[in-house]
């Protein structure tokens, strides 16, 4: 759950430990309007990493499957280095000058993938082979 948003990670996992709110600010010993204000999206105020590995710990002793669970979607969620990399590279730019590249950029992966660069090519539908 590294990558992800702590406000998003936290309501994760809220959801899965099918507490209310107000069991759960109980069991974190924060209030319910402290809990409520982390779970609003229009409020900026974000769990900190202890009270998300508070969290966890409690969930874990409650429902250990049910953080195993979680940890797996999270690792096939988590972009690889060079997509990393890549959003770091294009959010560096102005957005004047990153929607071109993206554009180009888009352009270049439809080309690959219809043309089936890097693997396989790809027949149109319509389209046999050997007539």
């Amino acid at each position: 759950m590294a990558g992800m948003d702590l406000k998003q990670e936290f309501r994760e996992l809220l959801l899965a430990s099918g507490w209310s709110q107000a069991d759960a600010a109980r069991q974190l010993a924060m209030t319910p309007s402290a809990l409520s204000q982390i779970v609003r999206d229009n409020s900026p105020v974000r769990p900190s990493l202890v009270t998300l590995r508070l969290f966890g710990l409690l969930l874990w002793r409650e429902r250990p499957g049910t953080v195993q669970s979680l940890a797996r979607c999270e690792r096939k969620r988590r972009a690889e280095m060079w997509e990393q990399d890549l959003i770091r590279a294009l959010r560096r730019l102005p957005p004047k000058t990153r929607r071109p590249i993206l554009s180009v950029l888009y352009a270049m992966i439809e080309a690959a993938r219809s043309k089936g660069v890097g693997g396989k090519k790809r027949r149109r539908h319509g389209k046999r082979r050997g007539r």
